[in-house]
């Protein structure tokens, strides 16, 4: 009877390592996607959405301090590239340009599966509206955006590692 016991109780065990040690890769990925997006979702936002149209871009301080706010959501290397592009102050030049304030909606994800081979990062594909106000609160206009982003898990945490949103913008301040 003992040794039945005893094996009863092995058996349990053995049945709970087995069930401790699953293999949880499809939801850590899943988290990963869930939080990568997350982090795509609130850059669009905080980047795109322009309320004040009173921004000096004479003031290098302040069109600094602008760029540096952007830094928690970009790697070092994506930062700087695109801050030599003074890519950070054109939805700001468009807003102020055409008079209308910019506020994002639908913004969508999709995975691009193609060849990516490494756990640690993530290639989104975006696409969302941006819509333009007058100052007595109608709307002007609606643009769609898409593009493209790759999220990376950094020591710290996730961060965006290549950023592209195509010409849209740019070629509203420069037709």
């Amino acid at each position: 009877m003992r040794k039945l016991f005893l094996l009863l109780c092995y058996s349990v065990a053995l049945l709970l390592f087995v069930t401790a040690c699953k293999d949880t890769g499809a939801d850590d990925s899943s988290n990963f996607k869930d939080t990568a997006v997350e982090l795509g979702e609130e850059f669009i936002k905080e980047f795109y959405t322009v309320d004040e149209l009173n921004f000096d871009f004479e003031d290098t301080d302040l069109m600094l301090d602008y760029s540096n706010a952007y830094s928690t959501y970009l790697t070092e290397e994506e930062f700087e590239d695109l801050s030599a592009k003074r890519f950070f102050i054109i939805p700001q030049e468009v807003a102020n340009k055409q008079n209308r304030t910019i506020t994002v909606q639908n913004i969508k994800f999709e995975r691009d599966d193609g060849d990516q081979e490494e756990s640690n990062s993530i290639d989104l594909e975006q696409t969302f509206t941006l819509i333009f106000t007058d100052q007595e609160g109608n709307t002007v206009d609606e643009v769609d955006m898409k593009g493209q982003m790759t999220v990376v898990d950094t020591e710290n945490r996730l961060k965006i590692d290549r950023y592209y949103d195509g010409q849209t913008l740019v070629d509203m301040l420069y037709p």
